[in-house]
């Protein structure tokens, strides 16, 4: 395990699922670390346990992420008397699943702005620090293995992180040679509450190819750690995102929406669902 002491880290959705994984085990490894999400509650319950347990500095930022201005709130804070981060987890994303057009409009374009808008601005403005202090930093963008293929009824969210490994593929392109290493995390199914954020409830096939938040973190941040440019956990998940390269899209389609339709079941979403910010990638 690389130690990571005397390193800041920002973790965005850190109040359940992968970014509290991602969390905990970047404070092992003796990073401090900066925990963003929507509900101070269990933030601050994370920040004391992770305090207690690997002696490390912790802090917490309350912030809804899809509104407007949050990303430059973040970093403002963040950076406040100085501090140096070194490294950011863009973790924070929703989803709504069903047919588009039976989903309300107000929860796709909520998707677009927290999966798109927030995190290309998180990157922006902490990659521009990141490089102005110099220290060996990273970047690590949670997308999905829903990025490598098309999913029926779960058309902006597949869409949205399709955005996310390829923007972050080719920043990381761009960064070489500099002192910041982008890599993008994409998951499979994962037992988080995006699950139910999302209206979704797994099935008995679902059940056998999901992983544990702590693993897909493990995966994350070891090849961030290494610098590998994207970054798929799991043994069926790879297989998945091989499929497209032997397979027409003519083809792909249906049958992306044939095994997520076995996996999971469509259920109602939570009211307020739209802006839990909490994350399980498919």
């Amino acid at each position: 395990m690389k130690n990571l002491n005397g390193m800041w880290a920002v973790v965005t959705g850190a109040s359940s699922g992968i970014g509290e994984e991602y969390a905990r085990q970047l404070a092992e490894r003796g990073a401090s670390v900066i925990v963003v999400a929507r509900r101070q509650d269990r933030l601050d319950k994370l920040a004391e346990a992770l305090k207690a347990k690997y002696g490390v500095e912790a802090d917490t930022i309350a912030l809804d992420l899809s509104k407007d201005g949050s990303a430059q709130a973040l970093f403002s804070k963040a950076t406040a008397g100085g501090r140096k981060i070194q490294i950011l987890v863009n973790n924070a994303g929703i989803g709504a699943y069903g047919p588009f057009l039976e989903r309300p409009l107000d929860r796709q374009m909520d998707t677009i702005k927290l999966n798109l808008f927030s995190l290309t601005e998180t990157t922006y403005l902490f990659a521009q620090h990141m490089l102005s202090h110099g220290k060996p930093s990273y970047v690590s963008n949670v997308a999905s293995i829903a990025s490598f293929v098309h999913v029926p009824r779960f058309a902006v969210y597949s869409g949205s992180k399709y955005y996310v490994r390829t923007f972050s593929e080719a920043l990381h392109f761009e960064l070489k040679g500099s002192n910041i290493q982008v890599s993008c995390l994409c998951p499979g199914g994962t037992y988080t509450e995006f699950l139910e954020q999302a209206g979704q409830s797994l099935t008995a096939s679902g059940r056998m190819a999901m992983m544990s938040a702590a693993a897909v973190a493990k995966v994350g941040i070891d090849g961030m750690l290494k610098g590998k440019p994207t970054v798929v956990p799991g043994l069926i998940n790879k297989l998945m995102v091989f499929l497209p390269r032997i397979m027409p899209r003519s083809v792909i389609i249906p049958v992306a929406g044939a095994i997520m339709s076995q996996g999971v079941n469509m259920v109602e979403a939570p009211a307020g669902a739209a802006g839990k910010g909490t994350s399980s990638h498919r």
